[in-house]
């Protein structure tokens, strides 16, 4: 479930049908729903007018962000947001018809409208073979934790003055670090909740909670004619796992000020070092390319290669929604059934697809436990916790390995095309001499093919982010094209 709408890109809390709502949550926008009741009254509606099947969703929640700029308040801005969404199924001529809609009312008139156009609208459509819900894989997995952990009353109750005096302090930490910082683009703090409750035609019903925040601030730095910006960042589903205000913005002073004074290297072929932050956004060539939307269709540089060898040895990625606290955790999936751990590369083999039960009915594979699903639309599927597995060394020590080459820390456009498998990728970082970074560099394309930057990993740190729902460690590509003057 994705999407702004309270569904399960908000990363809602994983709980048992049966536990009780937190007792802060009664009385506020999401909590005074009667969310399985309206789930009910949507499927009772369906029935009514001819679905041989329905899911319904209910998803509501609160999000706050405050900015400040400069010592001064910039914004306070506060949303809520609630509504229905529901899947209906009609049977067909060689398979079954759907249709899919949402709605922000969730009074009975406007549901039983709603619902009633969707079962006609269903009638359109053309019969799918391989549409329908999953018809088994609900009960919980063995080993699955009974609590995941993702909501924090303190972040439910955490008010906009506090919040604004974190901003002003993560902000006044990096421009307090030295005097060439002149200018700010801010500091900014989010935070909110989201529940949401998903019930079938078959009686099986689910709900989830989460809370998260998030810090961050961006200093800008002058040095004679030049200036750099750049940021740091922490967020949590717990207030009390985020980085302090000082920590925050000394990180962000310490990434401006290593950038002053860039240059543009030479052209050349050299090793290319992602820093972590960097080499997580690239976990999404192998995740969207295996992703079995795309292999169906036939728009994937992984088409054809599941079993194979598509990385190095030491690459590995495991896809996790059991991890306690986590950013993406969940302990059902976006049609309901109970998730698992799964391993979507193991030494450099590609191990499987990631599939919901279309893409599986597609492929003549079961469902991964990977749909994801939003107010509108219907499952598909996605990865949670992503992760890539730590190295051995230190970040330092593989910079120290690394004679001459490239530490990529910021880009700029492009990346990479998970359907042909092409890479390139403006880029901002720091220049390696002799196992030291020698100076900042900018104005720099790089570029390779998929297949040949993961064959090509030499080295792998052990600083990956917990806090990450898609996170790697910095890696070492042994050769790229990197373009400079």
């Amino acid at each position: 479930m994705s999407g702004a709408n309270g569904g399960e890109g908000l990363q809602s809390r994983l709980r048992h049908p049966q536990e009780d709502l937190p007792a802060a949550a009664q009385g506020d926008t999401a909590g005074s729903i009667d969310m399985a009741g309206r789930c009910a009254f949507a499927l009772a509606v369906a029935k009514k007018a001819g679905a041989d099947f329905a899911d319904a969703m209910v998803a509501g929640g609160r999000s706050t962000s405050v900015k400040v700029r400069l010592g001064n308040v910039i914004e306070v801005v506060q949303s809520r947001d609630q509504g229905l969404g529901i899947r209906v199924l009609v049977a067909g001529d060689g398979g079954l018809k759907t249709a899919t809609t949402s709605t922000s009312d969730l009074g009975d008139e406007a549901i039983e409208r709603l619902v009633t156009a969707a079962v006609a609208m269903a009638r359109r459509t053309a019969a799918d073979p391989f549409a329908g819900p999953p018809e088994s894989g609900f009960e919980p997995e063995p080993g699955a934790p009974i609590d995941l952990e993702t909501w924090d009353d303190e972040v439910y109750r955490l008010d906009p003055d506090r919040a604004l005096q974190m901003a002003l302090a993560t902000e006044a930490a990096a421009l307090g670090v030295d005097a060439r910082f002149t200018n700010s683009e801010g500091g900014e703090m989010s935070w909110g909740y989201s529940e949401l409750h998903v019930t079938d035609s078959n009686g099986r019903g689910r709900g989830k909670r989460a809370t998260s925040a998030s810090l961050w601030t961006t200093p800008v730095a002058e040095d004679g004619p030049g200036k750099q910006r750049d940021y740091w960042w922490t967020s949590g589903r717990w207030l009390a796992d985020l980085e302090s205000p000082d920590s925050v913005g000394k990180k962000a002073a310490a990434r401006t000020l290593r950038r002053l004074g860039a240059r543009k290297p030479e052209t050349a072929e050299v090793p290319v070092i992602f820093e972590a932050p960097i080499a997580s956004g690239l976990l999404g060539s192998i995740s969207g390319a295996a992703n079995g939307g795309a292999i169906y269709r036939d728009s994937s540089w992984l088409c054809g290669k599941l079993g194979q060898t598509i990385a190095a040895s030491g690459v590995t990625l495991v896809d996790n929604p059991w991890i306690v606290r986590g950013a993406a955790s969940r302990l059902f999936d976006g049609e309901g059934l109970a998730t698992r751990p799964m391993t979507l590369v193991e030494a450099g083999v590609l191990k499987t697809w990631v599939l919901d039960t279309y893409s599986g009915k597609k492929l003549g594979l079961p469902s991964t436990r990977s749909a994801w699903r939003g107010l509108g639309g219907s499952p598909s599927p996605g990865t949670s916790n992503l992760w890539m597995n730590n190295g051995d060394e230190s970040l330092e020590a593989l910079i120290a390995g690394t004679k001459t080459g490239l530490f990529v820390t910021g880009t700029v456009g492009g990346g990479a095309n998970t359907v042909t498998g092409d890479f390139s990728q403006g880029v901002v970082g720091l220049w390696i001499e002799d196992g030291k970074i020698a100076y900042p560099v900018e104005e720099i394309t790089i570029a390779s093919t998929l297949a040949a930057m993961w064959s090509a990993v030499d080295g792998i740190a052990n600083d990956r982010h917990p806090g990450r729902a898609t996170s790697a460690p910095s890696f070492r590509i042994g050769k790229m094209t990197v373009a400079g003057r």
